[in-house]
């Protein structure tokens, strides 16, 4: 009994609500190696990324909206660069959105599937909040953005459902030590297929709970600033 109610948790956290209401769908393009929860089809662009050392690199914007929030992810082809060009992406793609203005509430680690990253969250003038997940793979940058109005819950059913692809379209999950030694740790479809059969929901649930005490510390500082 102990491992239903986690799994059933998670489950409602992510399939509730507007996701069943407004048809969100694991969208794929195996050919750019990731998979993402969006609410409709989305308008696929083909841009040029200029990198921190003033590269032009080959890259997609992937872009939806489900009437009230604005979805997107930018994959950047990194294969070819040198190593430090490609390990400092994340951290230069971080430092272009806190150029941005805002107020950033939240700047720090993040990972999926073990994957390391990098998370944003920024409190614009308008009150609209934006949310950015940042991941590096096999030579390709993947970032998420995503801008909800004031009061809207948010969008961790886009952020935290991406997952990767390798060059033969298995989704990858690793081992990761405390030195950020990583190890494959097996090849499956998303949200499962872990050797305890649960990893990934765990996951799951630990991200989602972490994400809503964010927001939740957010709104109890805004509520304490217009206090009499």
């Amino acid at each position: 009994m102990h491992i239903i109610r986690p799994v059933l948790a998670v489950f409602v956290l992510l399939f509730s609500g507007p996701i069943f209401a407004q048809n969100w769908f694991m969208f794929e393009d195996k050919a750019e190696r990731f998979t993402v929860n969006f609410p409709e089809e989305p308008t696929v662009t083909d841009i040029t990324y200029e990198s921190d050392h003033s590269m032009m690199l080959p890259a997609k914007v992937y872009r939806a909206s489900d009437g009230t929030t604005d979805y997107s992810i930018i994959v950047v082809n990194y294969v070819g660069t040198s190593i430090s060009e490609a390990r400092g992406s994340i951290a230069f793609a971080a430092w272009n959105f806190r150029k941005r203005g805002g107020e950033i509430t939240y700047d720090g680690y993040a990972q999926i599937d073990r994957i390391e990253g990098h998370q944003l969250q920024i409190l614009n003038e308008d009150m609209s909040r934006t949310f950015i997940a940042i991941h590096l793979h096999d030579g390709r940058l993947f970032i998420l953005e995503a801008t909800t109005p004031a009061g809207v819950p948010p969008p961790l059913h886009f952020q935290n459902s991406i997952g990767i692809f390798d060059q033969e379209g298995n989704r990858v999950r690793y081992q990761i030590d405390v030195n950020g030694q990583t190890e494959r740790w097996y090849r499956g479809g998303a949200y499962g297929e872990s050797p305890d059969g649960l990893a990934d929901l765990y996951d799951i649930a630990e991200e989602l709970a972490y994400q809503r005490s964010l927001a939740e510390g957010e709104n109890d500082q805004n509520a304490d600033e217009v206090q009499p």
